[in-house]
C-alpha cells in the first residue's frame, strides 16, 4: 500500500464528504461535511462558512481553550484565507485520531485552496439592509442596519512551466447594526436601538512551488484588522457601559510536503504571528450593577492583550503491507503572551435591587491597583503515534496514543492518551457497516488563567471586595479589606475527557448513507473555581483568614456526564437532492461551567451537580441542496432544537464572599427551563453563463438568502434573577427575518 498524496490535504488519508459506506478508519458516516460546490449554494449567513458548521459541534466537549480549528493539518486561530478560498469544512471525521487534541464534535477541520497552474478567481459582493428585515421582537423602532462585504480570491502561475502559483484573497466588511437595549431603572424601562457596527479587513497571499515527485514548499502572509464600537451593549446592559474593541494580526504559514519513497511521507507545517487586542470602555466612571435589571456606569473593561505565537506539526506517514504509520510532534501553542489589565480601576458596585439601588445600599464594591502589565511564554507540545492497519478487507483497526505537557498547572509527565477506533463489516460485500471507538483527550488551559495567577498574587495586581460599602465608597473602607488573590489548588492537574462510542452505518442508495451512533462522553477531573476563604457555614460571618480577601482557587475537581444517541443520514439519494441531516437526543449534566465558574456557595461545591448549561435534549439539524438543472439551485438549512436550562438566583450575596451567585434554599441549579430554537434559512440562486455559446467558462451567480424565513423569536438571554422585573422573561433574541442579495462572479 502506498502513501497517499492529497494536494494541500495536511492529514493524509482523512475522509472526504462522500457518502459511500466503507471499513476506512476515517470514512465514518456520522460525520458532517461541506465541500466547495455545497458552499456556494447553501444559505450561509455573511459567509461565514464556521458557524454554519459548528451546529454539529458538541458544546460540552470542547475544553476550556473553547472549539480547536485545524486548517489544513494544523491548529490554528482562524482559516488564514477569505471564504472563497476555503476548499471544504468537516466536523467529526475519525473522532478518535491521535492526531487531533480534541475529539470530532470539539474541533472544525478546514481546507484551503492551493495554487492552480491556470487562472481562476471569484468575486462575491454581498448586501442586505434592514428595510426588508423583519422588526426584533425587542425594539420598539425597527432599527437601521446595513451590510456590504467584498469578498475574493486569485490563483493562478508564477512561471512559464506553471510549478509556481500563487493565491491571492481579500476581503472587506461594513456591518452596521444595532443593539437593542432592554433594561429596568429607578426611572422606569429603558428600550432603545444602539449603533453597534463592526468593520474588518482581511488579507492574504500564499505562493506554492512543487518540485520533483510531487514534492511541495509554500509560504504565505495574512493581515487581519478588525474594530467594533459599543461592544458589549444590549440587553440589560445600557450604552454607557459599552466599550470599543480593536483586533489585528499578522500571520506567516510555511508548508512541505516531501515525499522520500512511495511508503514514506513527511509533512511540515508551522506559522508564527503577532496579534494586538484592545478593548477601551466609553467613560471612566464606576461600573453599576443592578442584578437582573441594569449595567450602567461604565465598562470598565480597560485592557490590552498582546501574543507572539508559534504554532505547527511535523507528521510522517509510513506504510508496510496493510498497515499506514502515523507519528510525530505537534505544537498547538508556543506564545509570548503580554496582558495588561486595566479593568475595574472606578471598581464596580452591584446592588441586589432596584429598591438598593435607589436606597444607596450596595451589597459589594470592587476595585482594582497596581501593577496590570505581565508577560509570559507558554507552551504547549504534543506527540502523537497512530497506527491503521487492514486487519481483513472487512475490519479496520486503529491504534493511538498522544502525549500532552502544558507549562504551568502543577502539569505532570505522563499525560499519555490513548484512542482506538475500529470499522467491521459483517458481510465482505455487504452494505453495513459496524463502527466504534474510545479516547482520552487531555484539555489546555489557554492563556486567561495563567495570566490570572501572574497578575493577582497579591503583590502585582491588588483586587479589593469591600462588602455592604457606603455608596460612594470611602478610601478608608478600601484600606480595611485586605487584596484577594488566585492561586492554585496543590491537586490540580491537566482536566481530561474520555468518549466512547457504537453505532452501525447502513448504506441507503449508492450515494446516500444512514447511521445510529450512541457517544457517551465523561469529563474528569475538570476546572472550577472556589472562594477557598469564604465566610463558612452556617453564619457566614466572617473569612476564615482575616489576611486575605477573596481566595479565588483554580481547582480541577469537576465531573461531566454525557450521553447521546446519533442519527445521520448523508448523501444524494436523488440526482436533484444533496445533503445530510442529524438527530441527536441528548442528556447532559455537570457541576462546573468552566474555569472561570464559581458555584453558588463554595463550602458545597458538589452542590451544582445539575444540568449543564448546554443542555438541550433534543437536537436536528439539516444542510441541504435541490439542483433544477440550468434553472435554479435551491439551499436549505434548518434547526430545531428544545430548550436550554437557566439558573435562578437571589441576585444579592447572602453568603457574603463579595458574589451575587447565590440560590433561593432548596433550589438546584439550572431549574428554569429556557426557550427552544426554530430556524430555517432559505438560498434561491441562479448561474447566468458569460459566454453565448454556453460552453464551460466564466458565469456569474445571483442568489436571494432569507435568514430565519419563520421569523420565529429566538430568545437567547433569560433572566433567572428572582429580584428582577424580568424574572423568568427573555430580554435579548436572535435576529429576526433577515434578506440578503448575494452575487457572485467566477472564471
Amino acid at each position: 500500500m502506498a502513501v497517499l498524496v492529497v494536494e494541500e490535504e495536511v492529514t493524509v488519508g482523512s475522509s472526504d464528504s462522500s457518502a459511500q459506506v466503507s471499513t476506512d478508519i476515517g470514512q465514518n458516516q456520522n460525520g458532517n461535511s461541506i465541500d466547495r460546490n455545497a458552499l456556494d449554494r447553501l444559505p450561509v449567513f455573511d459567509q461565514d462558512y464556521i458557524t454554519t458548521l459548528s451546529r454539529f459541534l458538541n458544546p460540552d466537549a470542547t475544553g476550556t481553550n473553547g472549539v480547536t480549528l485545524v486548517v489544513n493539518g494544523a491548529e490554528a486561530n482562524g482559516p488564514g484565507v477569505t471564504p472563497s478560498a476555503v476548499s471544504s469544512v468537516k466536523i467529526n471525521q475519525n473522532p478518535y485520531s491521535s492526531l487531533f487534541s480534541r475529539p470530532g464534535r470539539a474541533r472544525i477541520e478546514i481546507t484551503t485552496a492551493g495554487g492552480t497552474p491556470q487562472f481562476h478567481g471569484t468575486a462575491n459582493f454581498l448586501y442586505r439592509d434592514s428595510l426588508f428585515d423583519a422588526r426584533n421582537p425587542f425594539a420598539v423602532i425597527k432599527p437601521g442596519e446595513q451590510r456590504t462585504y467584498y469578498e475574493g480570491s486569485l490563483t493562478g502561475p508564477l512561471s512559464r512551466s506553471k510549478k509556481t502559483t500563487f493565491l491571492l484573497a481579500l476581503d472587506r466588511d461594513s456591518d452596521n447594526q444595532q443593539a437593542i437595549v432592554v433594561a429596568a431603572t429607578p426611572d422606569g424601562t429603558v428600550n432603545m436601538n444602539v449603533p453597534n457596527p463592526t468593520h474588518h479587513y482581511f488579507l492574504s497571499g500564499r505562493v506554492f512551488h512543487d518540485y520533483s515527485q510531487a514534492n511541495q514548499l509554500w509560504i504565505g502572509y495574512s493581515y487581519e484588522h478588525r474594530t467594533v464600537a459599543n461592544f458589549g451593549v444590549g440587553g440589560t446592559v445600557l450604552p454607557e457601559a459599552g466599550a470599543n474593541t480593536l483586533f489585528f494580526e499578522h500571520e506567516i504559514n510555511v508548508g512541505h510536503t516531501y515525499l522520500f519513497s512511495p511508503k514514506l511521507l513527511n509533512q511540515l507545517h508551522f506559522l508564527v504571528g503577532h496579534f494586538d487586542n484592545q478593548t477601551h470602555s466609553l467613560n471612566e466612571n464606576p461600573q453599576v450593577i443592578v442584578s437582573g435589571s441594569f449595567t450602567g456606569g461604565s465598562a470598565q473593561a480597560d485592557a490590552r492583550r498582546t501574543e507572539y505565537h508559534f504554532d505547527g506539526t511535523d507528521i510522517v506517514t509510513y506504510t508496510r503491507g496493510n498497515q499506514e504509520f502515523k507519528f510525530g510532534v505537534d505544537i498547538p501553542d508556543i506564545s509570548r503572551r503580554g496582558f495588561s489589565d486595566f479593568t475595574n480601576r472606578a471598581g464596580t458596585y452591584s446592588f441586589a435591587s432596584l429598591d438598593d439601588y435607589s436606597a444607596n445600599r450596595p451589597f459589594s464594591y470592587l476595585v482594582q491597583r497596581g501593577q496590570g502589565r505581565v508577560t509570559f511564554l507558554e507552551t504547549t507540545v504534543a506527540g502523537v503515534f497512530e497506527d491503521n492497519i487492514r486487519v481483513r478487507p472487512n475490519l479496520s483497526i486503529s491504534v493511538g496514543v498522544r502525549y500532552y505537557w502544558q507549562n504551568y498547572f502543577h502539569d505532570i509527565p505522563h499525560n499519555f492518551g490513548p484512542r482506538f477506533s475500529f470499522a467491521y463489516a459483517p458481510s465482505q460485500k455487504g452494505k453495513t457497516v459496524v463502527r466504534g471507538g474510545a479516547g482520552m483527550f487531555f484539555d489546555r488551559t489557554g492563556p486567561s488563567p495563567i495570566s490570572d495567577l501572574l497578575h493577582f498574587n497579591g503583590v502585582l495586581l491588588k483586587r479589593f471586595i469591600v462588602l455592604n460599602p457606603s455608596f460612594p465608597v470611602t478610601e478608608a473602607q478600601i484600606a480595611s479589606v485586605p487584596t484577594s488573590v488566585v492561586a492554585l489548588d496543590p491537586r490540580t492537574r491537566i482536566p481530561y475527557t474520555i468518549q466512547y462510542s457504537i453505532g452501525v452505518e447502513r448504506q441507503l442508495t449508492t450515494n446516500s448513507s444512514i447511521a445510529a451512533n450512541y457517544v457517551g462522553v465523561r469529563g474528569i477531573d475538570l476546572f472550577r473555581s472556589i472562594d477557598a476563604n469564604a465566610p463558612l457555614p452556617p453564619n457566614y460571618a466572617a473569612r476564615p483568614n482575616s489576611t486575605v480577601g477573596q481566595l479565588r482557587q483554580l481547582q480541577s475537581e469537576g465531573y461531566l456526564k454525557n450521553d447521546a444517541l446519533e442519527l445521520t443520514f448523508r448523501g444524494r439519494p436523488t440526482k436533484f437532492f444533496t445533503g445530510q441531516a442529524q438527530y441527536a437526543l441528548g442528556k447532559t449534566y455537570n457541576n462546573t461551567s468552566g474555569i472561570t465558574y464559581f458555584p453558588g456557595n463554595s463550602s458545597f461545591p458538589n452542590a451544582d451537580w445539575s444540568r449543564s448549561d448546554n443542555d438541550r435534549r433534543n437536537r436536528f439539524d439539516l444542510l441541504g441542496t435541490i439542483s433544477a438543472g440550468k434553472w435554479f439551485d435551491f439551499g436549505a438549512a434548518l434547526s430545531l432544537y428544545s430548550g436550554k436550562p437557566v439558573n435562578i438566583t437571589t441576585g444579592s450575596d447572602d453568603n457574603h464572599d463579595g458574589l451575587p451567585l447565590d440560590r433561593p434554599l432548596g433550589v438546584p441549579r439550572n431549574s428554569l427551563h429556557g426557550p427552544g430554537y426554530i430556524n430555517l434559512d432559505l438560498n434561491l440562486s441562479h448561474d447566468f453563463m458569460l459566454k453565448k455559446d454556453g460552453k464551460k467558462g466564466p458565469f456569474a451567480t445571483l442568489a436571494i438568502n432569507s435568514f430565519n424565513v419563520l421569523n420565529h423569536e429566538n430568545d437567547t438571554t433569560y433572566v433567572g434573577v428572582v429580584g428582577s422585573p424580568f424574572f423568568g422573561r427573555p430580554v435579548a433574541a436572535q435576529s429576526p427575518r433577515r434578506m440578503q442579495l448575494n452575487l457572485q462572479f467566477k472564471f
